[in-house]
């Protein structure tokens, strides 16, 4: 059973008042997931995003036509994924497999941004909070990048 801890703790919640963190945990559902398990799918329609509420999950993106993977990305317990559906409404940018068995929190993102639209502080303090994180992912990335090309 999910309580308003869960929220708490979540980055994409922090700075929430504990009333308004009632508001967002009533959209939060809670799935289990077995080691293996694909949870996103590279190219699909993202309707959801996650927090990795217990185990590991390893984000993947596809490389080549010949179906090489290479991981970008380790998600632990407390880490949000599958967040670009929010920001962007666009299709599935990586994979996102099951290293272990996994307790994931979903919230549909159509539910998430009726309740930003009609709650405004919610729908700016959670914005702010999916920008920071979006651009801590940015600098991750670039700063693996620059490492990249440097080692040739």
């Amino acid at each position: 059973m999910l309580d308003e801890k869960v929220v708490a703790g979540m980055a994409l919640f922090e700075g929430l008042t504990p009333k308004e963190r009632k508001h967002v945990l009533a959209l939060c559902r809670e799935r289990e997931c077995t080691a293996g398990e694909t949870i996103l799918s590279e190219g699909n329609y993202g309707e959801e995003i996650y927090v990795l509420a217990r185990g590991k999950i390893r984000i993947e993106l596809t490389v080549t036509d010949a179906a090489d993977f290479v991981t970008v990305e380790q998600i632990t317990d407390g880490q949000l994924f599958g967040e670009l559906a929010l920001a962007d409404r666009r299709n599935r940018s990586a994979i996102a497999q099951c290293e272990t068995d996994c307790s994931l929190i979903t919230i549909r993102c159509k539910d998430l941004l009726s309740l930003l639209e009609t709650e405004h502080r919610i729908g700016f303090v959670v914005m702010r909070n999916l920008s920071r994180i979006l651009a801590t992912r940015l600098r991750k990335t670039n700063a693996k990048l620059i490492s990249s090309v440097i080692k040739g």
